[in-house]
């Protein structure tokens, strides 16, 4: 039944236009972006179905000949409803072979963080804490 209504959905996509897919696309980074800020607590109880919603839409926006936008600009746009990040709407050149941020994020990062604050036991570590992001991927 799953994987009917993925082929409903990847039907749907291609039927949109792009402004449409683009304005997607925002909506998953900004929201993975937020919840990637609020990183010190631990990955929230849904982050790996946001995680999956960007990487999908990411897929359908790099398929259209758009170069894809790194995480850091997610984040520091804010949630999904903010102005776009850089980059948004940006044509790949001729050969570019895009890079799938989405992926790099679920290979390097995730469920490896160690969360800052501990709620339940009213911890708090000391030091400061940065997302995760590397020069040449996330």
């Amino acid at each position: 039944m799953r994987h009917i209504l993925y082929f409903f959905a990847w039907l749907r996509s291609i039927a949109m236009t792009d402004p449409e897919v683009m304005r997607k696309y925002h909506i998953a980074g900004g929201d993975l972006g937020e919840m990637v800020s609020y990183g010190f607590m631990g990955e929230c109880l849904y982050f790996k179905n946001y995680l999956a919603a960007w990487e999908r839409w990411e897929k359908i926006y790099a398929a259209r000949g758009f170069r894809t936008i790194p995480l850091k600009e997610f984040v520091d746009s804010g949630a999904g409803f903010t102005p776009a990040p850089n980059g948004l709407g940006v044509h790949r050149s001729p050969g570019e072979v895009p890079v799938f941020y989405a992926v790099i994020y679920r290979k390097k990062y995730l469920g490896k963080l160690k969360p800052v604050v501990n709620l339940s036991k009213n911890e708090i570590q000391s030091g400061e804490w940065t997302p995760p992001f590397d020069k040449e991927t996330v």
